[in-house]
This record gives C-alpha cells, structure tokens and sequence, in this order.
C-alpha cells in the first residue's frame, strides 16, 4: 500500500511534458469540414469567394458534394496545375492554402486564418479523401 502511495505521489507531481503532436486529440466530426468551408470559405446563399455562385478561381466549397469536386482537381488560378487533393502521400494544396502555401496567399484571402485545430480537420478529411477508392 506504501508502493502505490509513493507511486501516486510521483505521477502527481511529475510534468505532464509537451505533446509531440497536440493535433492528434483535435475532435473533427462528420460533416466539421464542410461547415468550416460554408462558414469560412463562401455561405450558404452562394456569395462569398468559394460560394457557388462565381466562385474565386471556379472553385465552389460550399454546394453539396464537395469532397468529389476537389479530389483530383487541378488548380486554375496562380498555383496552376497543382491538384487540391492527390493521391495518398501526395501533395495536397487544399491544405498547404490553408497554412503556408508555397504558391499564391495563404487562404482565406483578407481574414483571420484557420486555428491550428481546424486545418488538422481539414487536412484529415483530404488524407480521407485522398485514400479512397
């Protein structure tokens, strides 16, 4: 009973550390993506940059189907024939937009940018986009 006591005392007072990859606990349920894109990306009634009226650089986020239209897609504007979403391993310039892109500006253009919890979302649902048949 004085070992159990001793250990508890040691877990208590150690430290907890840093996380290595904080991103892995971030909860990202069914349908988070394409909120975050309606909400962030265009809106409901069609306008904003990627709404599905006019949208920026013919890229709509925000009409139903979303995950089918950007996989595989090839980028039209200044990242010219970059794919949004590639194969398994690839290069995924959806996320990279989001982040630090190497190519063009960090989206979304003119407003604050995505929280690191969010772009781990995104970058999940394209990983699962990516690897599906």
């Amino acid at each position: 009973m004085r070992r159990l006591g001793l250990v508890l005392a040691v877990m208590a007072a150690g430290c907890a550390g840093e996380l290595d990859n904080p991103a892995r606990f971030t909860n990202c349920p069914p349908g988070s993506v394409e909120q975050l894109f309606q909400a962030r990306c265009g809106s409901a009634d069609g306008t904003g940059c990627h709404g599905s009226n006019a949208p920026d650089a013919d890229l709509d986020l925000v009409s139903p189907g979303v995950g089918a239209r950007v996989r595989g897609l090839t980028s039209t504007s200044l990242c010219e024939g970059r794919v949004l979403v590639d194969a398994p391993g690839g290069s995924h310039l959806l996320v990279e937009k989001l982040d630090e892109p190497d190519c063009g500006s960090p989206m979304p253009l003119g407003e604050p940018t995505l929280s690191p919890n969010e772009i781990e979302c995104v970058r999940r649902w394209v990983d699962g986009l990516a690897e599906a048949p």
